[in-house]
């Protein structure tokens, strides 16, 4: 089996299909009915959920700009900034901060998810690797260093990352287990691949990259 650098993931869209027709006229109006009342309702509930998430950050813009030289006011509004695909714009709101020599754990730990985003690894790695050197209980940071140094293809020490970001995780940590995952089976090592992402499932069913993840490495461990 040739080595695999990367894993790519791709979404699976799920098409249910419609009841059998033998049921009649009436049951497939009801259906019909029912699958506009739902996709209505999702519809109002990402609506609501992206007002709010816009107050939210027009709330965090007005108390940064009221007091721009706070650190932590400036973190909270770069990581909403961040959340909403706005990277470039908390780039410039946090730099200063993380930059700083006494910059916290936390700011650096969120400037590297910032560098993340915008694609600049060698960067997130710098800012992952002085976040944990000033806090080695960031779990975050070592999630942002694995992969970081993931997409650099720098695997074994990918690997060592998110192991350590693993000891110390609060929380669900079928993410980082997700990663670290997928970061062995880059390496080859399918079996403990696969064991970790039947842990994973137990502890998070629902989740549905979880799912599809292990079925892509089942079946890579097949060949």
């Amino acid at each position: 089996m040739n080595k695999f650098t990367r894993l790519v993931i791709l979404g699976l869209s799920v098409t249910q299909l419609a009841a059998c027709q033998t049921v009649g006229e009436r049951l497939n109006t009801q259906q019909d009915q029912k699958a506009k009342i739902d996709s209505a309702i999702d519809k109002a509930l990402t609506q609501a959920s992206e007002r709010n998430a816009g107050a939210s950050l027009m709330a965090l813009e007005r108390q940064y700009k009221r007091n721009s030289a706070n650190p932590q006011i400036a973190y909270k509004y770069a990581r909403a900034l961040r959340q909403a695909d706005y990277a470039h714009r908390a780039d410039i709101i946090l730099s200063p901060f993380a930059n700083a020599p006494d910059a916290p754990s936390v700011i650096l730990s969120e400037m590297s998810s910032i560098k993340l985003a915008l694609g600049n690894f060698k960067s997130a790695e710098e800012y992952a690797q002085k976040a944990v050197l000033k806090d080695p209980k960031n779990y975050a940071a070592y999630q942002n260093l694995g992969i970081a140094l993931e997409s650099q293809e720098k695997h074994a020490a990918a690997e060592r990352a998110f192991r350590k970001g693993l000891e110390t995780w609060q929380g669900d940590p079928t993410p980082i287990m997700n990663n670290l995952a997928l970061n062995l089976a880059t390496q080859g090592y399918l079996d403990e691949a696969i064991q970790i992402l039947e842990k994973a499932k137990a502890l998070s069913p629902d989740r549905i990259e979880i799912e599809r993840n292990l079925r892509i490495v089942r079946a890579l461990n097949e060949h």
